[in-house]
Order: C-alpha cells, then sequence, then structure tokens
C-alpha cells in the first residue's frame, strides 16, 4: 500500500555480477576436449569403453548431444595446474575451473562399482597417499612428481622400465635430498 501512494523509496542500489567471459569458457572446454583437432586429450582423461557409459548434454543452442564418458586421470586440483601451465595469462580460481568442466568429463569417485579398484592397481595412489602423510617434502605428492624423483626421464622407456645405466641407482642416491624422513 506504501508503495502504491509512492512513500517507501525505491532502492537505488543495483547488484553487480561478474560473469566469466565466453572465451575463458570456450578455452576451458577446448582444454578437456580439443574440438580443433578432432580429439579427446588423453593425457587429461581417458574414455569409458561401455555402450552404457554416455552422458546426454544439452548444448547452448537446445540441441542434445551425446558423449562416451570420461574419467580424469589426475584430481581436479592437479588438472587446474595442468591448465595454469597451459594459459598463464588466464586469471581463473579453481572453482570456476571445477564449475566449468565438461558434464561428460567426471572425476574417479563417480565411477561405478563395475570398475576395478583392487589392490592390486590402486595400490601405488595408496601407498603414495600414506607416505605424503609422513614425509616432508613434495615428492610424495602425485604419482607423476615421485615418478620424477625415481626417474632421469619419464619420456624414456629405459628409464621407466628399469633398464637405464643413469637412474639405476637414482632413488637411493638422492632420496636423503628428496625426502626428508
Amino acid at each position: 500500500l506504501a508503495e502504491k501512494f509512492g512513500l517507501v523509496p525505491k532502492s537505488k542500489h543495483q547488484r553487480i555480477t561478474l560473469q566469466l567471459a565466453d572465451k575463458l569458457k570456450i578455452d576451458i572446454h577446448n582444454f578437456y576436449q580439443r574440438d580443433d583437432i578432432s580429439y579427446q586429450r588423453d593425457d587429461i582423461s581417458y574414455q569409458l569403453p561401455g555402450k552404457r557409459d554416455t552422458v546426454v548434454v544439452k548444448e547452448d543452442d537446445g540441441k542434445k548431444v551425446t558423449y562416451q564418458k570420461r574419467i580424469l586421470i589426475n584430481n581436479l586440483r592437479e588438472t587446474y595446474e595442468l591448465f595454469k601451465d597451459e594459459n598463464k595469462s588466464v586469471d581463473l580460481s579453481r572453482s570456476s575451473f571445477a564449475d566449468l568442466r565438461p558434464a561428460f568429463v567426471v572425476s574417479k569417485s563417480a565411477l561405478t562399482h563395475r570398475n576395478c579398484l583392487c589392490v592390486y592397481h590402486e595400490n601405488v595412489r595408496l601407498l603414495l597417499r600414506d607416505v605424503d602423510k609422513y614425509v616432508d617434502g613434495t615428492q610424495c605428492s602425485s604419482l607423476s612428481t615421485f615418478t620424477d624423483s625415481l626417474v632421469c626421464s619419464t619420456n624414456n622407456e629405459e628409464c621407466m622400465f628399469g633398464c637405464c645405466s643413469i637412474c639405476e641407482d637414482f632413488f637411493r642416491k638422492h632420496s636423503g635430498k628428496c625426502f626428508k624422513w
């Protein structure tokens, strides 16, 4: 009633909402899925093989597109760091990066129970998680940093199979420098 007669002043405060640029959203989408070169990034996620492992996503124009579900290899924090390394000029928070992840790219925790997570296949990650609690340093924080501390080159097949003469005793020689027990 007071508004009807003009007794209540109108609020002059306008709420301002900040939105991310469309180009940034496209860059993040292309980070997960390289549309320009027609393949998915296998260094970030892997594709599930099953017929039921699909996700239907409604695009901005209203069309529905079916994608094969992909599982992140690393956790979101490590994936965010990879994005920041490739796009140094972009200022984006980790939570915004997580919100802009495509719907067909899911984390490992979203796996169904028919996938194998037994001790033999997940043992290295479980061991590293426990070692990281008790060892000072950053060498055990992820599988990639731990592997880097064990071999001289992760790109060399001989190093990764333990046949390299240079990094044969690499862990024993450098364990005092890398790890503080």
